[in-house]
């Protein structure tokens, strides 16, 4: 797999990840998350998403009638989250790195949702984005996240390709599972008809697994209590789920 072939991640499928992500059950995310909010007596309706992307969920949210800020780092997404959230009141989206931002205000609620964190490839940077999370948030703010584990990247996705058909998006993925750092390496190849042309666009993403230890070791060095979980369950997580939801208090 040679990355130098392939744009930047979330850049020239943007116009098109909804599509490709059409089978998330985003609602049944936001009701989950929302029992997890209403468990911890947080009744202020502000939510802060790290790595907002398209902003399907902070549409939802904003439906639900709370105030939303969406920070990600790409630019071509969140085009796509302003299309969405031109006709919502108490919106605001935020180009930046969730390694170093700085949102100038305090958050109630701070969500990072749909493996995010895994992009995150080093353990400094993981602790760098929770640190930045720690200081946005308020007292007894809650931060809410998702991630895939090692057994997720190593065994689910493996060295293994496939190929799909999304509302007349025919793609490639090949994913390429490095046990020597727990990266896995995907390309994404997506053949689109444009103005009766087809087109091929091409993009590369690697995510990290971490061991749980860890996770949970640089949350509570960046200051937080935390519990991780099985996702969208009340369940502990371990290292045999594919999915694990952390929830974390300041």
């Amino acid at each position: 797999m040679e990355s130098r072939f392939y744009s930047t991640a979330f850049a020239t499928i943007a116009p098109y990840y909804d599509k490709l992500m059409s089978f998330v059950n985003y609602p049944g995310w936001v009701d989950h998350i929302e029992k997890i909010i209403n468990l911890n007596n947080i009744t202020e309706k502000r939510i802060f998403d790290l790595a907002c992307g398209t902003g399907v969920c902070l549409e939802l949210w904003s439906d639900r009638g709370y105030e939303v800020i969406g920070l990600d780092k790409s630019i071509d997404m969140l085009r796509v989250s302003k299309e969405k959230l031109l006709k919502k009141n108490g919106s605001l989206l935020v180009n930046g790195d969730m390694r170093n931002f700085k949102l100038g205000r305090k958050m109630p609620i701070i969500t990072c949702l749909y493996d995010s964190l895994n992009y995150l490839l080093t353990e400094a940077e993981l602790l760098y984005c929770f640190r930045r999370v720690y200081d946005a948030l308020s007292d007894d703010g809650i931060f809410i996240f998702d991630m895939n584990t090692i057994h997720s990247l190593r065994d689910a996705w493996g060295n293994n390709g496939f190929q799909r058909r999304d509302e007349g998006l025919f793609s490639i993925w090949s994913n390429r599972f490095n046990p020597n750092n727990n990266i896995s390496s995907l390309s994404i190849t997506l053949h689109v008809r444009r103005n009766g042309e087809e087109m091929v666009l091409r993009e590369f993403h690697q995510e990290r697994g971490y061991p749980l230890m860890v996770i949970e070791e640089l949350l509570r060095a960046a200051g937080f209590d935390c519990w991780l979980y099985r996702h969208l369950t009340f369940t502990p997580a371990t290292e045999d789920d594919l999915r694990i939801m952390g929830v974390v208090k300041k």
